[in-house]
């Protein structure tokens, strides 16, 4: 029985690893600008990604994009551009012409512009980069001029149709809600952080109290940080993330009161706003929505973050009832928490050695 209960305990844990394991593109993103029938495109992309998709060397030692690798490589990067970021005019697409490539640090940014018929009607924009590198990868578009639209892209929803001049309060609330989510969603240090807070806990009401604590943190910190009033080092922010996914697991094998955890989710969850607040910056805010796009975000990693535990909490209760089938007079079980904490733990120790090598490397 117990050689099962173990099983169970990792399972989650190992798909985590396995999917942290794999390449994990950063955010690229699109600024969209129209005027008429001319559509002028600043695209952001992550040299590493670049690296990745195209085979082809991009970086120099100190880890930014090199003037001279980015020359060799224009060709590569247009016919790329060319297969995955594409603009249609009533199902036709628009030319894309790259003016310039340029470095900007990690990044490379792509200024082009698309030609489109006089008087198209319907505009939609789609974008797959990375796709084929990473499922899990995620493109941001923004559009201004004489459209406004935001939308987050990803292989399920590719494309985002550009016939609206105006969003409403309301599609902005809605847009950055499921960005938030999706966030969540795809940010396994941050579900790895919630796993190590739980592994103890039984009843929904003091997790609830632990992870609104942490949802409150985190709002102040992205917020402040997206207005520009607190600006960390994001390669810092990420090292101190994965530190306390391993502070959290180390502590489960000398607290199990989930209850009084709230004061440590808080003072950690400041430390994880300033990583969500690297993405939102990513995302873009809409200026003429700002307070709806933040609130919004929040709310959306806050609805993520409660069926993230109350998925856990149902599968923690699973245990249970088998255990005390088998006549285990311990429950919860510290084998099962302990097992849980171990993976967690591992998995911190992973990335927090992966991120301070990334930082103090000399390349």
């Amino acid at each position: 029985m117990m050689p099962m209960l173990r099983c169970l305990a990792f399972t989650g844990l190992l798909c985590l690893a396995t999917a942290a394991a794999a390449h994990n593109t950063q955010l690229s993103s699109a600024a969209l600008e129209f005027s008429g029938s001319a559509v002028r495109a600043d695209l952001d992309l992550n040299g590493r990604d670049l690296e990745v998709a195209l085979n082809a060397k991009l970086l120099v030692p100190a880890g930014t994009v090199g003037v001279d690798e980015l020359a060799a490589a224009r060709g590569a990067i247009e016919g790329y551009l060319a297969q995955h970021v594409r603009l249609e005019a009533n199902g036709a697409p628009c030319g894309l012409q790259v003016e310039t490539l340029e470095p900007a640090s990690e990044h490379v940014r792509v200024h082009a512009r698309f030609a489109c018929p006089a008087g198209a009607g319907s505009l939609v924009y789609r974008a797959t980069p990375f796709a084929e590198i990473d499922p899990r990868a995620r493109h941001m578009v923004s559009v201004t001029g004489d459209a406004k639209r935001f939308g987050l892209l990803s292989t399920s929803t590719p494309a985002l149709e550009i016939t609206t001049v105006r969003q409403s309060a309301w599609s902005v609330f809605g847009r950055y809600l499921l960005a938030g989510i999706e966030h969540i969603a795809i940010g396994f240090d941050h579900i790895a952080f919630l796993l190590g807070t739980i592994v103890w806990g039984r009843r929904l009401l003091p997790l609830v109290k632990v992870i609104t604590a942490f949802t409150v943190a985190h709002s102040i910190t992205l917020t402040a940080a997206v207005l520009g009033a607190i600006t960390p080092n994001p390669a810092w922010v990420e090292a101190a993330i994965a530190a306390s996914i391993v502070y959290v697991a180390a502590e489960n094998f000398f607290v199990r009161d989930v209850g009084r955890r709230w004061p440590l989710t808080f003072t950690f969850g400041l430390v994880h706003g300033f990583g969500f607040a690297s993405v939102l910056r990513e995302y873009g805010l809409p200026q003429e929505a700002l307070v709806p796009a933040l609130a919004a975000f929040n709310i959306g990693v806050e609805v993520g973050q409660l069926a993230i535990v109350a998925g856990a909490l149902v599968l923690l209760h699973g245990v249970d009832r088998i255990e005390r089938r088998a006549g285990i007079a311990e429950i919860p079980d510290r084998r099962v928490a302990w097992s849980i904490s171990i993976a967690v733990g591992l998995l911190g120790l992973w990335w927090l050695f992966e991120r301070i090598g990334a930082i103090v490397a000399p390349g």
